[in-house]
């Protein structure tokens, strides 16, 4: 039996269809075959193939033009140089990303006498913007990719407060940002990952999930899981990156690129506390800090009655 996965729709399908490409609107994304009959329990796990045998076909992706050509678009990023930054050990191996996403269609509730709500359908997201910072080498904390992926369907509600996102930012027509296609973005991530980057960031599970990409744990580096302690509440880049950095971010809205540069901050932060044996003491003087401060940092300048930054 053959199946069909199309985004978020996965149909049985026949054997004609499969085989059958055409014109722009079939083209794969990525193909993976495995027949179950010569697989046993102990066989290893079969890995998938490389999006790119060539790595030139990279760095051609990664500088090939906007959706928006002819029109001037804003400069967030400085593609990897082929010949000194290679992704993954030996070159440009530590990276941060943050993804941004919007909603195609709204969160459908049932409310009861009561008051209480109850999420038949969660409002589907669709990723929108990615960005991808150097975390070593010469240029370290300069975005590499910063990719707006094109609205395919109508957007129901950009999210601007939270993804930074206004209206026209995914309309080839309209938008002054590097825009892509999703397929472009994925094919860019999928090589870093096969590569063996390391992605610093907050939430990665999360925004990984929603890229429908797979990547191995020993690669991804949350932020989320290192400034926490069990049984305790899990913390916002915002307030991890008041505490110990000093910096006031996502007060109006989010940008992606920020927030990826103050994850790779904050990792240094870590490992300069895991080195020194320090980090289960700060830990605890921050969650009493936070309990007392209630969990806003009003005031990221005003240190005294908190760990010294490290």
């Amino acid at each position: 039996q053959w199946y069909l996965f199309n985004d978020f729709c996965v149909t049985p399908t026949h054997e004609k269809d499969v085989l059958q490409m055409f014109g722009h609107r079939k083209v794969p994304c990525m193909l993976f075959f495995m027949k179950t009959s010569s697989m046993d329990s102990n066989s290893p796990a079969l890995k998938s193939s490389p999006v790119f045998t060539n790595e030139e076909k990279f760095y051609q992706l990664c500088n090939d033009k906007p959706l928006t050509l002819g029109m001037q678009i804003k400069s967030t990023f400085t593609p990897l140089n082929s010949q000194s930054e290679r992704p993954g050990p030996g070159g440009i191996k530590l990276v941060g990303i943050d993804c941004e996403f919007v909603a195609l269609s709204k969160t459908e509730k049932d409310l009861h006498a009561d008051g209480s709500e109850t999420i038949i359908k969660a409002a589907r997201l669709v990723l929108a913007r990615v960005s991808v910072v150097r975390g070593e080498g010469p240029k370290k904390g300069v975005c590499c990719i910063d990719d707006y992926v094109r609205a395919v369907e109508p957007v129901y509600d950009y999210v601007t407060r939270y993804s930074g996102l206004k209206e026209g930012d995914l309309d080839v027509g309209r938008s002054r940002h590097y825009l892509t296609t999703l397929k472009k973005t994925y094919m860019k991530l999928r090589y870093m990952v096969d590569q063996g980057c390391h992605f610093v960031g907050h939430g990665l599970k999360k925004d990984f999930q929603m890229i429908n990409i797979t990547v191995p744990p020993d690669q991804i580096i949350d932020t989320v899981e290192l400034f926490w302690l069990k049984h305790q509440r899990k913390l916002s880049l915002r307030f991890l990156a008041a505490y110990f950095l000093d910096k006031d971010i996502q007060g109006i809205t989010h940008d992606s690129i920020e927030d990826a540069q103050i994850a790779l901050e904050l990792y240094e932060v870590y490992r300069s506390l895991d080195v020194s044996n320090k980090l289960n003491e700060t830990l605890l003087e921050m969650y009493r800090w936070g309990r007392l401060n209630k969990w806003e940092p009003k005031q990221t300048g005003a240190k005294s009655d908190r760990a010294p930054k490290q």
